[in-house]
Parts: C-alpha cells; sequence; structure tokens
C-alpha cells in the first residue's frame, strides 16, 4: 500500500494492500479497506457488510457528500501508522469533522477522544464556551456539556445574552448555567462579608 510500506508514513489508502477487500469511493478517489476492520469499529459498517443493505457483497462503496481528506484523517486513526502515536492524530484543525464522521458512523471510542480532546482545549483556553455546549448539544457529549456549564458561571449574564448563540441553549443547559452563576456570586457576597466583618473587627481593636 502506497506511504505504507516505508517506515513512519501514515496510510493514504489510494492502492490495494495486504488483503483489502472493499474499496470506499469518496470524491472520485477510491480507499483501499478491510471490511472486517471496518466492521469492527462502526456498527454503521457492519450493517452494510452483514445485512440486506444495497452495499452487501459490493467490492466498491460511494459515500456521497464526504470529503475524502477528511474520511482519511479518520482512516489513519482506525489504521494507526508506525509514526505516530493515536493520541498525535487529533488536533485541533480535524478534531471536530473526526467526531462528526465518527458519531455518523458510531465509532464511540473515537467520538470519545475527539470529545477529550476538546475538553482539554476549552480548560486551558477558556475561549468559546457556549459554542463547545452548542456543540454538546448537538452530539450529546456530556463530558464537553458539564464542562461548558462549570466554565460558564464566570460569565456575567450580559456576557451569556449577548451570546449570537443564547438563543440556542436548550432550557435544562441554560438552568445548569442561571443556578452556576448564582452560586458563584453567592461564595462572592459570602467572602466580601467576611472581608468587611474581619476588617471592621480588626478597626474595633
Amino acid at each position: 500500500m502506497a506511504a505504507v510500506e516505508g517506515k513512519g508514513e501514515s496510510p493514504d489508502f489510494s492502492q490495494p494492500w495486504k488483503f483489502s477487500d472493499v474499496v470506499l469511493v469518496v470524491e472520485d478517489r477510491k480507499l483501499h479497506v478491510h471490511r472486517a476492520v471496518l466492521a469492527l469499529c462502526s456498527p454503521v459498517f457492519e450493517k452494510m457488510f452483514t445485512s440486506e443493505f444495497q452495499e452487501k457483497g459490493k467490492n466498491e462503496i460511494s459515500l456521497p457528500g464526504k470529503k475524502a481528506n477528511e474520511l482519511i484523517q479518520l482512516l489513519q486513526i482506525i489504521y494507526p501508522s508506525v509514526s505516530e502515536k493515536p493520541t498525535d492524530q487529533i488536533k485541533e484543525e480535524n478534531c471536530r469533522f473526526l467526531l462528526q464522521l465518527a458519531d455518523e458512523y458510531q465509532m464511540d471510542a473515537i467520538v470519545r477522544r475527539c470529545e477529550d480532546y476538546i475538553v482539554t482545549t476549552l480548560k486551558r483556553t477558556r475561549k468559546g464556551i457556549i459554542e463547545e455546549l452548542i456543540f454538546a448539544q448537538t452530539y450529546n457529549l456530556q463530558k464537553l456539556k458539564r464542562t461548558s456549564i462549570e466554565l460558564a458561571k464566570d460569565l456575567s449574564l450580559q456576557e451569556l445574552k449577548r451570546n449570537k448563540l443564547y438563543g440556542k441553549i436548550n432550557a435544562e443547559n441554560l438552568q445548569g448555567i442561571l443556578e452556576e452563576i448564582i452560586i458563584r456570586l453567592e461564595k462572592e457576597v459570602s467572602s466580601f462579608k467576611g472581608q468587611k466583618r474581619s476588617v471592621r473587627e480588626w478597626t474595633d481593636w
């Protein structure tokens, strides 16, 4: 297979290789893969190959609407090369489309890895909190949802309502954010009262 025989290179799936037995046709490109590997990773592909889908028994399967470069990157995670650790293959520029593809093909392990990457990045940057919450809602990402709500407590109500995606926050998550904001404000008020009491006691002394 091209770009696999050379040590340290990532597969590009452009040629038949090591008993590959099915071809995915994406944007007029042919990607040579293995039925067993895809079936193990994806219940969707498993049904294609084993049930009465029209794809059953076909040597070529067309995937309309998909981008070849994106699907190749998904396949490179399924078929890790010798040069890259699996965790190194998920990056800022690809984690979202990889998650979307993995979600469509029910590849739960890859969905979790992409979600973990986004959560780690969000905790570090604290940017795009509401955007990530909406993304979590769309793909039912519970860990990302909890993290987004937790971080949203540091927003003011004005910042929250000014966000262009404010209207897309579902009722349950909006309630969670408001509860976190209230808890934060209560702690700040309690801390302020404690400081004020300490100053009064010191001046009285």
